[in-house]
């Protein structure tokens, strides 16, 4: 079993792009850098979407994007979008999504993309990382127990 969460490791699907930290699996951890090109941006995108395609268990994401400098019109969007394929394995299976965006800009870069396509998974927003780690656990836990 992995850490108290009730499913064996070897259901977890690990996520091969050098944006995302599989270390606290089932829960992901996405840090974006403070610069992407749109192809970056993209790929990172279709890593987790593959994930979504794939996994059938619960998972809670830590969205670290305290780093971002700046989101061009085009990765907003292609964020949007990515939300609304993401969006039927969110409702299943996403037990919660922590953001970490430490300011205002950011926070309002969150409510830009939310606005497009709203989350129809509970999420929240953090300015520290133990706090958003802590929430997610919170939540993966709350959905865990309902299995049992």
């Amino acid at each position: 079993m992995h850490r108290g969460m009730g499913l064996p490791t070897t259901e977890y699907i690990e996520i091969d792009h050098p944006w995302f930290s599989n270390d606290l699996m089932p829960i992901y951890r996405w840090t974006f850098p403070s610069e992407a090109t749109d192809e970056e941006l993209t790929a990172s995108l279709r890593a987790r979407e593959d994930l979504g395609i794939r996994a059938r268990y619960y998972t809670a994401w830590v969205i670290d994007m305290s780093s971002i400098t700046e989101a061009p019109a085009t990765q907003r969007k292609a964020l949007a979008e990515h939300l609304k394929r993401f969006h039927e394995f969110g409702v299943r299976w996403n037990a919660g999504s922590a953001l970490i965006v430490p300011n205002r800009w950011l926070r309002g870069l969150v409510t830009a993309v939310t606005w497009l396509s709203p989350p129809k998974f509970p999420y929240r927003l953090f300015s520290e990382p133990i706090e958003a780690e802590r929430w997610a656990k919170k939540q993966l836990a709350a959905k865990v127990a309902e299995l049992d």
